[in-house]
């Protein structure tokens, strides 16, 4: 007798019986025009996902990955950030920060607690020179959904930016990244996606770049400015999960 399991869990979450299937097509390779195809088809997706006019990078790495590299890309050491911590994935802004030498005011709320728009005008009168606002979508540990459309007023008037980990929120609660003025959204392709985990988005705004051209704190694999040049080449800096890839175009 074969055995249904269902899967009860945030993420990952079950993947559809046709999206499975395409693991099963042929390796093909990652520097081809068919791979560039099957690519560029994807990302064009996800900038609907996103609802974006900007570039969305693919990375081979989990969500969490997808947060350091916004943070590596973006940064010098020592600048000023606010991180919005309302439970335990909310937390890890903070900790990726303080990992590579930023300055964090850690907002802590209680697990549930909302956290408006009115309150993030203060904690920016309050932290003058502050580089970006790190906040959570939708906190997987809570369940809380967070007002991403008004803090993203709030910092459209000051030179800091927002960046969302939209990981467990993207695709399943509104959050068009232009229209919210979001400038740097993440997400992984084991949550709402509903394909394995394996794959993280990343995405900056016009202002992001400003500071990513900037950005003096040193990586290798998660440097953005590698993504975005190997995307006008149809293509991505290092190796994909090519199966991975697949299931990616057949969801979107």
């Amino acid at each position: 007798m074969i055995k249904k399991y269902y899967l009860l869990s945030p993420g990952p979450t079950p993947v559809p019986e046709t999206v499975l299937s395409a693991a099963a097509e042929p390796i093909i390779h990652h520097r081809t025009s068919e791979f560039s195809d099957i690519f560029m088809e994807t990302v064009e997706g996800l900038k609907y996902v996103f609802q974006t006019e900007q570039d969305v990078f693919v990375l081979t790495s989990s969500g969490t990955g997808a947060m350091e590299a916004a943070i590596l890309s973006t940064f010098c050491q020592g600048d000023k950030v606010i991180s919005l911590s309302g439970g335990k994935f909310g937390e890890r802004w903070g900790q990726i920060c303080r990992c590579h030498g930023l300055d964090v005011k850690e907002v802590t709320l209680e697990w549930g607690e909302p956290f408006t728009k009115e309150q993030l005008a203060d904690e920016l009168k309050a932290n003058p020179g502050t580089k970006a606002v790190l906040a959570t979508l939708s906190e997987t540990s809570s369940g809380t959904v967070y007002d991403i459309q008004g803090y993203g007023e709030i910092l459209a008037q000051s030179d800091a930016i927002l960046i969302v980990d939209g990981i467990s929120g993207l695709g399943a609660t509104p959050c068009p990244m232009d229209e919210w003025k979001v400038d740097i959204m993440v997400a992984g392709s084991q949550k709402s996606f509903m394909i394995p985990p394996g794959l993280a988005y990343l995405s900056f705004s016009p202002k992001a770049w400003d500071l990513v051209e900037k950005s003096t704190l040193p990586s290798f694999y998660f440097d953005a400015r590698k993504y975005k040049k190997n995307l006008k080449k149809r293509t991505t800096p290092y190796k994909p999960p090519i199966t991975i890839k697949n299931q990616q175009k057949k969801y979107v």
